[in-house]
C-alpha cells in the first residue's frame, strides 16, 4: 500500500511539473508575439522620426545635437 501513495505522489509532482511547463511555454509564446508587434510599431515610429528630422533646417539640426550633447545622449548621432 505505500508503493501505490508514493507512485500516486511520484504521478501528481509529474503532473504539476508538465502543467508548469506547458503554462510557462504559452505564456513565452504570447510574450513573443507582442514583441514582434511592439518591434514593428518601433521601427514605424522611427522612420516618421527620421523623415521628420530630415525636413528640419540646418539651424534647428545644429541646434537638436547641441542638445543631445547636452543631454549626454550623443552617441546616438553616429547611428
Amino acid at each position: 500500500m505505500k508503493q501505490g501513495l508514493v507512485e500516486r505522489r511520484q504521478f501528481l509532482k509529474k503532473l504539476g511539473l508538465g502543467a508548469a511547463g506547458i503554462s510557462a511555454a504559452a505564456v513565452m509564446a504570447g510574450g513573443l508575439s507582442q514583441v514582434k508587434q511592439g518591434g514593428v510599431v518601433a521601427k514605424e515610429e522611427l522612420d516618421k522620426l527620421s523623415e521628420k528630422y530630415a525636413r528640419l533646417d540646418k539651424r534647428s539640426k545644429l541646434m537638436m545635437r547641441g542638445m543631445f550633447v547636452l543631454l549626454g545622449i550623443d552617441v546616438l548621432l553616429f547611428i
